[in-house]
This record gives structure tokens, sequence and C-alpha cells, in this order.
């Protein structure tokens, strides 16, 4: 069954249908994209001019989607993009390791395995570093100093 979301959207009655938050871009403010907003019912609001600060999240979403590695930079039809982002959903959330949640998958991460990966992560690294220190002293020579008994400054008194 094909559920593309604007075909729910034009079910609802009009007082419901969801409004359409767009930048101040010359494409979003163009007679055909107003056109097609009213059309449809759906009330356009643009966010405050010189900010794009208004909207990080969705920024931030379209530059990781323009600089994955699949992205064909345009689509031939709704067919194709809806295609390519059902890959590219799945990829993001199941393949790609996130900066801001450790290194680690959104899957990963809404499955509670995100402290568990980083503490195995941080034991590994530790492990070698303790193993690459080791490897290094016995290169270079160095020794650990033997044990030669109690050292003290002052002679104990008799």
């Amino acid at each position: 069954m094909d559920r593309r979301p604007h075909q729910n959207i034009l079910d609802l009655p009009e007082d419901q249908r969801p409004e359409i938050m767009n930048d101040r871009g010359r494409q979003m403010k163009a007679k055909p994209i107003q056109r097609l907003c009213e059309d449809h019912g759906m009330p356009q609001l643009f966010s405050r001019p010189r900010t794009p600060n208004d909207n990080p999240f969705i920024e931030s979403a379209f530059s990781t989607a323009k600089r994955a590695p699949e992205y064909p930079g345009r689509f031939l039809d709704d067919r194709e993009a809806v295609t390519y982002f059902t890959r590219y959903f799945h990829w993001y959330d199941t393949e790609h390791y996130h900066s801001g949640i450790d290194f680690v998958t959104p899957e990963q991460a809404h499955n509670g395995l995100r402290q568990a990966i980083v503490e195995e992560r941080r034991a590994k690294a530790l492990s070698q570093r303790r193993r690459r220190r080791e490897e290094n002293q016995q290169k270079s020579g160095v020794q650990k100093p033997k044990n030669q008994g109690t050292t003290t400054i002052q002679h104990p008194v008799a």
C-alpha cells in the first residue's frame, strides 16, 4: 500500500492541516510554491529574516543528507526520491556513527547499548595503550627498577 505523506495530509480538513514553515529563500517565496500551498489549504509561514539558527536541526539534517556518499543531487521523480530516502534513513539509523551520541548509531543508542559500547571501547583503548607502553619500554631497554628493600631518608634510630 502506497502511503505517501501528502496523500494523508490532503485528506485532513483544512483547519487540521499542518502549517508549512519555510526559510526566506527565493524558492520558498516563489509564486509556484505559494500557489501550491494555497491550492492544498496549507498556510505557509516564514522564519525570521537573517536568522539561520531558527531551525538548526532541519538545517543539520539537510546538510548531513547532502553529504551522504550516495546522494544523487537530483531526483527524476517522487518514486526515486522516496526510494533513496528510505535507504538513506535506514543507513542513517543503523550504520552511521553520530558524534553527538559517542559515535554509536541511533539504533544502538535507542536499544540501550550505548553505555556498554563506550565502556568496551575505553577498556580496549586502555589495554592497547598499556601493551604499547610495555613494548616500547622493552625496545628502548628501559627496565623497571628492582625492589631493593626499604629506602629511608634518615637511618632509623636503634
